[in-house]
């Protein structure tokens, strides 16, 4: 997935009724057919107690989910919506709603849980959307730590401007650019000593080397009888949905990979 359209997902419009589930999310497009959704979901979470079953049996909800580019509600000019939507999921909405649907037990809660997920300081506007994956690491409410200098020590520090072109132009109109150190591991240091370091529920970010940008897409980590896989919403055209790939295979010919590990907190 390329992270420009990440980070410039505009929707068009489509039938939905508006619910006032938070007093934080001013505009919420939320329809019933995916409010109902939410409910199935929550009733097969509820005897799950454990975050990280939690995170994988709701993401296992989303699989063949088919993957959409640009599904939010938002821009320099374009009022800011706060969207939930279960059609189609690109791979930032697709853990958005992954993480979301764990912390919560019913729509409410989930909302809530949405927003702070999506958003800083859970305030639905567009220069507030976290457009940058270490966004969750950066910024409060705090989605996630980042555990990649953890995992082994040949872990790679690159100072960047996250949202600066390499032309100097910027990704985001008028959003400033962000200093920051990303840390990433190349894919042939994913050992089976640094893989066991990795959790279901982790979040992968695929390394990008181009200027203004952490990652060019991301996903879940998710161990199934012991093969790590990479659970993403594919823009793949042999996939074009929420697939499954065992991570090592999917890293293979990629600049890197980062792991972020979910605070299990709404």
């Amino acid at each position: 997935m390329n992270h420009i359209n990440l980070a410039s997902r505009i929707l068009g419009a489509f039938a939905v009724i508006f619910l006032p589930l938070s007093a934080q999310a001013a505009d919420i497009q939320f329809s019933s057919e995916d409010q109902a959704r939410v409910g199935q979901i929550e009733q097969r979470l509820a005897p799950v107690n454990g975050f990280m079953e939690r995170i994988d049996l709701a993401s296992a909800q989303l699989l063949g989910t088919p993957y959409i580019a640009s599904t939010l509600v938002g821009g320099p000019d374009t009022p800011e919506k706060l969207v939930v939507r279960f059609d189609g999921v690109d791979c930032y909405t697709f853990v958005d709603l992954a993480r979301a649907l764990a912390l919560s037990t019913d729509k409410a809660t989930f909302v809530t849980a949405l927003e702070k997920t999506r958003y800083h300081d859970r305030q639905v506007a567009y220069l507030d959307r976290r457009h940058f994956l270490t966004d969750w690491v950066a910024y409060a409410p705090v989605n996630a730590r980042d555990v990649t200098s953890s995992l082994s020590p040949h872990v790679q520090v690159v100072r960047k401007e996250l949202n600066r072109r390499a032309d100097g132009d910027v990704y985001i109109k008028g959003l400033a650019p962000q200093p920051r150190n990303i840390a990433y591991l190349t894919p042939e240091f994913l050992t089976a000593d640094v893989a066991a370091k990795i959790h279901t529920g982790d979040v992968i970010g695929i390394y990008t080397k181009l200027a203004g940008l952490d990652v060019t897409h991301t996903g879940l980590a998710i161990w199934k009888d012991g093969v790590l896989y990479f659970r993403n919403a594919s823009s793949l055209k042999a996939n074009m949905k929420v697939v499954d790939t065992p991570l090592a295979a999917y890293l293979k010919g990629k600049p890197g990979f980062l792991v972020l590990r979910m605070v299990e907190a709404g």
